[in-house]
């Protein structure tokens, strides 16, 4: 039976003819250099389909670090990087954990998103152009839980509010061009037949007022910009 890489087959025995084993001699050199041509076209396409394939900085991937002694100046790789307390990175915006998205190219633009996990949980960004990091924005604001307390939003809108007996308030943040305080005076006596309360003075940083009746202490809010 003839074999199906070679041409001529031989029974046990008998004396083969030069020129047929030369034939098959040949045949099977052709079939091994086919054979080998074709593993190394498969292998070059294939290196050729990883070369057109998207660059693998363009994937996303997370990561939870697990490192000391980081810093959020060093992360310009595209990525989701998750921090701990106990692995407190250096320049974060605020808090002690959170998550960081890292996007865009370094060739134009790289942005920084930090996501805060705490009882405020803001978001920051910031972009890192030419070799220097713009400093964090608050995109959610900031808030300072307090007496007297403030709320900062991110379009530059001031709440602010208090209580106390004074009757004077100056307030936490100073407003730049408009202030619209409003109050309460918390105070009642019977034997007034006539009281009467307002505003004394009023400017972009403080307020008073002035009370001909009972006054116990002041409840307060104030709107601005």
């Amino acid at each position: 039976m003839t074999n199906s890489m070679i041409p001529y087959s031989f029974v046990p025995g008998t004396k083969a003819k030069a020129d047929e084993v030369n034939a098959n001699f040949i045949a099977l050199a052709e079939t091994i250099e086919s054979n080998r041509l074709t593993s190394a076209g498969d292998i070059e396409e294939l290196n050729d389909i990883l070369d057109t394939k998207a660059d693998k900085t363009e994937l996303i991937n997370e990561h939870t670090v697990t490192e000391s002694n980081t810093d959020l100046n060093n992360y310009k790789t595209k990525g989701t990087y998750i921090f701990s307390a106990t692995y407190k990175p250096d320049n974060i915006p605020k808090g002690s954990s959170g998550m960081l998205i890292v996007t865009g190219d370094e060739d134009s633009v790289i942005k920084q998103i930090w996501f805060c996990q705490d009882s405020n949980p803001e978001i920051y960004t910031r972009d890192f152009s030419g070799s220097t990091w713009t400093s964090w924005y608050s995109h959610y604001g900031i808030l300072n839980k307090a007496n007297p307390g403030y709320l900062k939003l991110s379009n530059g809108l001031i709440l602010q509010w208090g209580y106390g007996s004074a009757s004077g308030v100056y307030y936490p943040v100073a407003y730049t061009k408009v202030a619209c305080p409003i109050f309460s005076k918390q105070g009642y006596g019977a034997t007034y037949a006539r009281s009467d309360t307002g505003f004394v003075s009023q400017t972009l940083t403080s307020f008073s007022i002035g009370s001909s009746g009972v006054f116990s202490f002041l409840n307060w809010i104030a709107i601005g910009y």
